[in-house]
């Protein structure tokens, strides 16, 4: 038997504590983002202007304040506090809320926009670029988060700026406005050139165009560029401390937002001060503001930029020219004070409020219980457990999936794989089988693909992170066919949303040639072909079920490749009745000529209750022979589950004991097959293959039952 490469699992990430997560389900759920951005806005707006809380950089800042010292003359402010006082006394406390009604709107809707295009380029660049195995090796920056589940801290990164880029095309002139509103240092609103932001827009518009509102937008750009290290930074360090410590998702985010937003404004500043004096800057012509001084942001940059310089060397001038002055007068020189910071020169009230409620939020979340809260989102619970279901290393069996490699040694030779030990005695197969998280294993024989067995399993509900797969196929024609499509639709599937993800598949193909060439379903059925085919396809059964049945499985679902149509909730349905062995009735849809319309027969004869007849056939057998059900060649007088519906009263929960039972839908415990219940690919009892599989597990004490009344169909050729 040889194995097939499968395209390899994808998840989604969850390596933040409470942002907006990637959510690959579908494209409408994105609207969370959005919601979440129009609140943020409001809390902006509603505590945080003029003294803002910055829901985004968690840093209090009087925005007015900010703006007037980022473009004021260095004479006209000593410090943030001088300019509040200021501000205060010559224009009321009113002064320090210029230019809140743009705000008022244009948060709500920048930081929907913002939290919103962030979700959906997060997964975006997941799902087309970070899960793509030949791609992500030669990106920068992953090689120490090899995992493809994953989006690494460079594509929240990359995502930042593109969601940066797309809201500031809403910002610049929301922004534009709000700071030549903030500006206006008379008191008097007669005096002001602006009345308010509809006055300042419509003399913009009137005087300069659209081009005139969006003056700055570039610079704007720029500035939320560096939403690179604010969203790079948080997910290093929501990283780090989950790894590294035991605090709570709540401390997670305060200390992870917190610094991420120190590491963003450290590299920002500048960019946002040069953004401002673009903005206010007099923009001339018709407006009749002023003089215009800078064409664009390098010309702001550069008059930053020989200002600061300026200031210092003036100041070293007139220091010099002081000494040289008490030398020439032989007077000993002045001690001059170091230069410092203004904040070390005296400390505000502001800055001992801050500091003291700082140290209190220190204090409460490193006294918190480190148990991480629940999350919300079934995205980030899916990516949770696909994370803790990876391979720990390459011997790990194929229901988990293959994510880490194998350690290499200093020589250059990879190292023994470790010994591991795996506790049975804690995996369960239970009724509440989603609530455990229990994983299932889905087998199939594949001979042909038929699309339609592939869309309906994509359709499964039970959690697609809780879902391997396992095939094996011939090594045939038909059967290099069938691999073909089969990994066309795998790659489909695989590199599509996330939880449509399975956890893990595998591809076998048999070293042995099957008996008939022809999977014609006619040729296939024959009786005289029914040995040495069904004894094929035992093997073939065996080596998939022990090839890839691991140490995490807790059931097992066979299912036929020309299965096309069950309930969404098949695995949950079948799991609920808790059972060891159990088999739905497997139907086939077909035109009933005659009548005119689409109707529905029996089409699996293997699930029956054996017969004294059929006891006494076999007893004059020889130890060769088998008996075959659904042939009038074997007449066996068995109950047949396929003629035992009642369609009148239709009871999806009745159960049937059964001796035998067919393949095409078998939903078997994992420790069942543990026990070394197989398909016996020899006569076992006179009967082989799933029949002499349910004949091997009653003798192992198992009980074996079928549904009459739970459907499943087949493929009608």
């Amino acid at each position: 038997m040889t194995s097939a490469p499968a395209p390899l699992p994808v998840s989604a990430p969850s390596n933040m504590a409470d942002t907006a997560p990637v959510n690959a389900q579908t494209p409408k759920s994105n609207y969370k983002g959005f919601v979440a951005g129009v609140f943020s806005g409001i809390a902006k707006l509603s505590v945080g202007h003029p003294y803002l809380i910055n829901v985004y950089f968690y840093a209090r800042r009087f925005d007015t304040v900010k703006v007037r010292l980022q473009t004021s003359k260095d004479v006209q402010f000593r410090g943030p506090l001088d300019c509040t006082l200021q501000t205060v006394r010559k224009e009321g406390v009113k002064g320090l809320y210029k230019g809140a009604t743009p705000p008022l709107v244009g948060w709500m809707v920048m930081d929907s926009v913002m939290l919103g295009s962030l979700t959906l380029y997060r997964r975006l660049l997941l799902e087309n670029v970070f899960s793509k195995p030949h791609i992500r090796p030669y990106l920068p920056f992953c090689g120490f988060q090899p995992d493809l589940a994953t989006l690494p801290s460079l594509g929240h990164g990359i995502a930042g700026i593109m969601a940066g880029t797309t809201v500031s095309f809403i910002a610049a002139p929301v922004e534009h406005i709000k700071a030549r509103l903030q500006v206006q240092y008379a008191a008097d609103k007669s005096k002001r050139m602006y009345s308010g932001p509809i006055d300042c827009l419509r003399k913009m518009l009137r005087t300069h165009g659209i081009s005139g509102v969006y003056r700055g937008l570039w610079a704007t750009v720029f500035f939320r560029s560096f939403f690179f290290f604010w969203w790079g930074s948080y997910d290093v360090l929501t990283r780090h401390f989950k790894q590294n410590t035991s605090m709570s998702a709540p401390a997670i985010n305060f200390w992870a937002g917190g610094i991420s937003a120190q590491i963003f404004w450290l590299f920002s500043y500048p960019s946002d001060v040069v953004k401002q004096r673009l903005m206010v800057d007099p923009m001339g012509g018709a407006l009749n503001d002023g003089e215009r001084r800078f064409r664009g942001w390098k010309d702001a940059a550069r008059a930053v930029w020989r200002e600061r310089n300026r200031g210092d060397l003036q100041r070293f001038h007139e220091l010099t020219k002081q000494h040289l002055e008490d030398t020439r007068q032989n007077r000993k020189p002045r001690k001059t004070a170091m230069a410092v910071a203004r904040s070390m020169r005296r400390t505000s009230p502001i800055s001992l409020l801050i500091a003291a409620l700082l140290a209190f939020g220190f204090i409460c979340f490193m006294l918190n219980p480190s148990t991480p809260s629940a999350s919300t989102s079934s995205s980030a619970a899916s990516s949770q457990e696909r994370q803790e279901n990876a391979a720990e290393h390459p011997l790990s069996p194929p229901t988990k999936p293959f994510f880490k490699s194998q350690a290499v040694r200093s020589d250059g030779h990879k190292a023994a794989p470790p010994v591991v030990h795996y506790n049975l005695n804690s995996l369960t197969s239970t009724a509440d089988s989603v609530a455990n998280g229990e994983r299932v294993l889905i087998l199939t024989p594949l001979a042909r693909f038929y699309q339609g067995y592939w869309d309906n399993l994509e359709k499964l509900s039970y959690p697609h992170e809780l879902i391997s797969l396992g095939f094996i196929a011939p090594k045939t024609s038909d059967g290099n066919a069938a691999v073909a499509a089969l990994e066309k639709a795998i790659a489909k599937t695989q590199s599509g949303p996330i939880d449509s993800r399975f956890a893990s598949i595998s591809i076998l193909r048999q070293d042995f040639e099957p008996p008939l060439k022809s999977q014609n379903e006619k040729e296939r059925h024959k009786l005289g072909a029914q040995k040495e085919r069904r004894e094929s396809m035992s093997r073939a059964r065996n080596s998939l079920v022990f090839t890839t049945l691991g140490p995490a499985t807790s059931w097992v679902l066979w299912l036929d490749a020309d299965i096309v149509e069950t309930p969404a909730s098949l695995i949950q349905d079948l799991t609920s009745f808790d059972q060891p062995v159990i088999v739905p009735n497997c139907f086939q849809r077909y035109y009933d000529s005659s009548k005119r319309k689409w109707d529905i027969r029996p089409y699996d004869f293997n699930s029956w209750v054996d017969s004294e007849q059929a006891q006494n056939l076999a007893a004059q057998m020889g130890p060769d022979e088998i008996l075959l059900e659904g042939y009038a060649e074997i007449p066996t007088y068995r109950t047949l589950m396929a003629y035992l519906p009642d369609f009148k009263k239709l009871n999806p929960k009745k159960m049937l004991a059964l001796d035998g039972v067919g393949g095409t839908a078998l939903l078997v415990k994992a420790d069942v097959h543990r026990d070394g219940a197989m398909f016996p690919a020899f006569p076992f009892f006179h009967l082989v293959e799933t029949e002499g599989f349910a004949k091997m597990v009653k003798r192992l004490g198992y009980d074996v039952i079928g549904l009459p009344d739970y459907f499943v169909y087949h493929y009608n050729e």
